[in-house]
């Protein structure tokens, strides 16, 4: 149960949201749906149609009635968030306010997360990531990770803490981990925000690297090369200080001077260093299950990319494994 005032901290935000979507948009204001649909329905028909502004208003004014809905939570969310990340890419345009945006995106996924704890609590996290790139873009990498932050502002499940260490451990020391799906993003970003592991560790979003000039900026002053590199020649040019990792989601990348090789859960590459010893684990992944939760099968897919690329990674996952029902790895049961 929600009490009094998380209830009206809750209407005020999404009289807030409401409010912005109705400004932001030059649209015909939409009614309640009479059609059989579901709020939450017609607003994914409205944003499938690009009315991002139409959908956010329907759900604002819908939620202020209904603010046990999880699903509309999360959905207004993924809007705000989306609106966020588009700010990025189209060029940081002044009269949009992309950092205010992810503020809504954070108070809607919190809600969510009360009332779907498993898919809000990741969206939290990537709210989360988004704003470190913020912090990135203003203040640089390094200052913009070395403090963490609090493990409640990034509620990330175990099944992907444990997978985002296997796969920073995978890269060797003083390395570049370049990160593709949803899901490396999610765990790998989640663990170096909260924690002090690996700082030696730079992250690369490739998705970001080539849409964003002020985070392609930043990032290349990181790793000390030129920014108007396009993402394969910039991997090279990084390659020739130190190693860089692919993650399981991305392929090879034809960067100049760079082969690339298996090498545990990454495709290495670049500047010779030595392998991490550490041993990858799997306690959480076996103990949940695919039943435990939407993101096992999330993470069971980023092994299974590994294993396919490195076949030997079966037996040092499942070397130091439980008695319980262990997870099929599809690549590992062949």
């Amino acid at each position: 149960m929600h009490s009094p005032m998380t209830l009206r901290r809750t209407t005020l935000t999404v009289l807030a949201m409401t409010a912005l979507a109705s400004g932001a948009s030059a649209q015909v204001a939409v009614q309640a749906p009479a059609n059989g649909r579901t709020a939450v329905q017609e607003a994914e028909v409205l944003f499938n149609q690009g009315r991002r502004a139409d959908a956010a208003g329907l759900l604002g004014r819908h939620l202020a009635e209904q603010q046990n809905d999880g699903r509309g939570w999360f959905f207004l969310g993924r809007i705000y968030l989306d609106n966020a990340q588009l700010w990025h890419r189209e060029g940081h345009d002044p009269d949009e306010p992309g950092p205010l945006l992810l503020e809504f995106s954070g108070a809607a996924m919190e809600q969510a997360q009360q009332l779907l704890a498993d898919s809000g609590s990741v969206f939290r996290v990537l709210v989360s990531v988004e704003r470190a790139l913020n912090r990135i873009e203003a203040d640089g990498w390094q200052a913009a990770t070395a403090r963490p932050v609090p493990a409640h502002e990034v509620p990330l499940p175990q099944v992907l803490v444990e997978l985002g260490r296997n796969l920073m451990v995978s890269c060797p020391a003083n390395g570049v981990l370049v990160t593709g799906s949803l899901a490396e993003v999610a765990s790998v970003w989640g663990v170096r925000l909260t924690s002090a592991v690996r700082p030696d560790l730079v992250l690369l979003r490739s998705d970001l690297y080539a849409a964003d000039v002020r985070y392609r900026g930043r990032m290349a002053a990181a790793l000390g090369i030129d920014s108007m590199l396009a993402l394969p020649e910039a991997i090279g040019a990084a390659g020739r200080y130190r190693p860089v990792c692919l993650g399981p989601s991305l392929d090879t990348i034809a960067a100049p001077g760079v082969e690339w090789a298996a090498s545990r859960m990454v495709l290495l590459g670049g500047a010779a260093a030595a392998v991490d010893s550490t041993a990858l684990v799997i306690h959480q992944f076996e103990m949940m299950g695919l039943a435990g939760s939407v993101w096992t099968a999330s993470a069971r897919d980023v092994y299974d990319l590994a294993a396919r690329r490195n076949r030997a990674l079966c037996g040092e996952l499942f070397s130091d494994v439980g008695t319980g029902q262990r997870p099929a790895i599809p690549a590992c049961t062949r």
